[in-house]
C-alpha cells in the first residue's frame, strides 16, 4: 500500500450516509472513522489528526468546526473550496449561471424590496429558498406575486434565512438525478441517470431502468453532472438533481456528497457510490459504475405520520417471511421516531421495472404501513 492510501478518512457526520460509507470502507485498504459533530471537536482538540483527510456526510456543519479543521492543515474531499461553494444553494446558482448550465432564473433575496416584488410580479409568483439550512422540503416557500405564502410572507420569512434567494416557479414533468464520481487524476465513474419520485419535497422512491438510462434525456443529465465535476476539478461523489420541463433539463440542486438518489448502486453496481467516493479520496482507482441488472427501485422507509410506537412497526419490517433474494433491506439503526424521518430503505432489482414495483408495493403493504 502506498502512502496516499494509508490516510485515515474521517467523515463529518454519523448518520446513515456515514454508516454506509463505513460499510464500504471495510473492503478497502483504508482506515475509516465517522464522527458526530461533537466528536469531531474532540478529535480535533485531543485526537491524532496526522495523515487524515476529511469528507462530509451533510452540508449543515458548524462553520467554526470547518474553520478549525482547515486551520489545522487537514485536507478534505471534495476540496474545502468546492464544499464551501456547494454547501450554499445560492452560490450553486451563481456557479451554474457562470458556466452556462441551465437552471431556473433567480435573484438574491437579502431583504424585502422593490426588486423582489418586481421579480414576483413578472414571474407570477416564485419559490423562496434558504441558501443554507434547508433539507427535505424545509427552507422552501411557494409565494404568490405579492410575496405571500400560505402561512406567512417573504418580508417576515427573510430575516430568519441564510443566503436566501428567490427562484422562478417551474412547472416540471418529473425529476431526475445524476450521480458522478471523479478521482484525483480526473477519471470519471458516471452512474446511470435515475428518476426521482418526490412527495412534499421528500424523495420516496428512486427508479432505475437500463432503457431510460440510454435515452438522450438521461445521457444529457449525465453529461451535465460530469461537466460540473470537471469544471470544479472535483474529487469524490456529487449528485445533481434536475427538473424535466417539456423535454429540457434544468438543474435544481447539487449535493457535494454521496446522495439518497445513489443508494441503489450498493446492490447493483460493482462499485457503489460509497465505495467510489472513498476510493477517490484515498487515491485508489475507481470501480465500475455499470449496473448488473436492467431495472431497480429504491424505496425510502419514511416513518408514518400516524405510527407512535417503534417496536410494532419495526418488528413487522424485520420479522416474518424471509425477504426475496432480489430485495435488499438497509436499516439505519435509528430508534428515535418522527413523521417522515428516513429510517432505512430497500432496493428491489430485476429485469423489468414493473416486476420491481410490484414486489416493492407488496413489501410496503405487508411490512411497513
Amino acid at each position: 500500500m502506498n502512502a496516499v492510501n494509508q490516510k485515515t478518512i474521517i467523515t463529518l457526520g454519523n448518520g446513515q450516509l456515514g454508516l454506509m460509507l463505513g460499510k464500504a470502507a471495510k473492503s478497502l485498504p483504508i482506515s475509516y472513522h465517522m464522527f458526530s459533530l461533537e466528536e469531531a471537536y474532540a478529535w480535533l482538540n485531543e485526537g491524532d489528526t496526522t495523515n487524515c483527510v476529511v469528507t462530509f456526510e451533510q452540508e449543515h456543519i458548524d462553520p467554526l468546526l470547518l474553520e478549525k479543521i482547515q486551520l489545522a492543515g487537514i485536507p478534505s474531499f471534495p476540496s474545502w473550496a468546492n464544499f464551501s461553494l456547494l454547501r450554499s444553494k445560492r452560490e450553486q446558482k451563481t456557479f451554474l449561471t457562470k458556466h452556462h448550465i441551465p437552471t431556473a432564473s433567480y435573484i438574491t433575496a437579502d431583504k424585502w424590496d422593490e426588486t423582489i416584488l418586481n421579480f414576483l410580479q413578472s414571474k407570477n409568483g416564485g419559490v423562496l429558498k434558504a441558501g443554507r439550512g434547508g433539507y427535505d422540503g424545509n427552507g422552501v416557500w411557494i409565494v404568490n406575486e405579492k410575496g405571500n405564502s400560505k402561512d406567512s410572507s417573504v418580508e417576515k420569512i427573510l430575516p430568519q434565512l441564510k443566503e436566501a434567494y428567490l427562484e422562478e416557479k417551474i412547472s416540471y414533468n418529473f425529476e431526475l438525478a445524476a450521480v458522478v464520481c471523479r478521482s484525483q487524476t480526473g477519471d470519471i465513474a458516471l452512474y446511470p441517470t435515475v428518476k426521482s419520485i418526490q412527495v412534499n419535497g421528500i424523495c420516496t422512491e428512486v427508479e432505475y431502468t437500463e432503457e431510460f438510462s440510454h435515452t438522450p434525456l438521461a445521457q444529457e443529465a449525465g453529461k451535465i453532472a460530469q461537466k460540473i465535476a470537471e469544471k470544479l476539478e472535483y474529487v469524490g461523489v456529487l449528485a445533481v438533481e434536475l427538473f424535466v420541463v417539456d423535454g429540457k433539463l434544468l438543474v435544481n440542486e447539487i449535493a457535494p456528497r454521496v446522495h439518497n438518489s445513489g443508494h441503489f448502486t450498493i446492490d447493483i453496481c460493482a462499485g457503489s457510490q460509497f465505495e467510489n467516493h472513498l476510493r477517490a479520496g484515498a487515491g485508489l482507482p475507481l470501480s465500475s459504475s455499470k449496473p448488473a441488472h436492467k431495472a431497480a427501485i429504491m424505496v425510502n422507509l419514511l416513518w408514518p405520520q400516524a405510527e407512535t410506537e417503534f417496536a410494532p412497526l419495526y418488528t413487522r419490517l424485520s420479522c416474518g417471511p424471509d425477504w426475496p433474494e432480489n430485495v435488499k433491506l438497509h436499516w439505519y439503526g435509528k430508534s428515535e421516531i418522527r413523521p417522515n424521518r428516513k429510517m432505512g430503505h430497500f432496493t428491489v432489482y430485476g429485469s423489468t421495472i414493473k416486476e420491481c414495483r410490484e414486489i416493492a408495493q407488496q413489501i410496503l403493504a405487508s411490512r411497513w404501513a
